[in-house]
């Protein structure tokens, strides 16, 4: 259990957090850890540090209006840009409800980027600062629900 750095003063719910997304793309490593009444973690980090460390990218802790999403909605969590020394990277992040299955952003740079949807979550990340505006502004997301419909959600912090 980490004992000093990003996240500490949350050790107890890191303790019991399980990981929901661990994937890795290219030089970015994101790992989102999840826990009971809504507690999460969230990581993003190069190859030049380590996860959960002072110089990654990420969120910590239970937001303070708490709820889990609707079954076809999506809560983000995390939403925006930020620099490490691989570069810039956008990412969103947070809870989906139980009939979503696929969360894809149309990048205007990348083209289409598949969300990782795992356990009740989602993380997407993508190199870049598309996303940088995107806590204060929204962004749209293309959702992909369990009975094979679809939609479009506007993601916002």
């Amino acid at each position: 259990m980490q004992e000093d750095g990003a996240g500490a003063e949350y050790a107890d719910g890191l303790s019991s957090a399980e990981p929901v997304v661990a994937e890795r793309r290219g030089v970015w490593t994101t790992v989102v850890l999840a826990g009971t009444d809504g507690f999460s973690a969230m990581c993003v980090t190069d190859n030049s540090t380590p996860l959960f460390s002072r110089d990654m990218i990420g969120s910590v802790g239970t937001p303070t209006d708490d709820a889990a999403p609707g079954p076809r909605h999506l809560i983000a969590t995390s939403l925006g840009a930020g620099t490490m020394n691989a570069g810039v990277l956008s990412l969103a992040a947070g809870t989906a409800g139980s009939q979503v299955v696929e969360v894809v952003y149309h990048s205007r740079t990348h083209g289409d980027v598949a969300a990782t949807v795992s356990h009740g979550h989602f993380a997407l990340w993508l190199p870049g600062d598309e996303l940088k505006d995107a806590s204060s502004n929204g962004v749209e997301v293309a959702v992909t629900y369990r009975d094979g419909s679809t939609g479009t959600i506007r993601l916002t912090l």
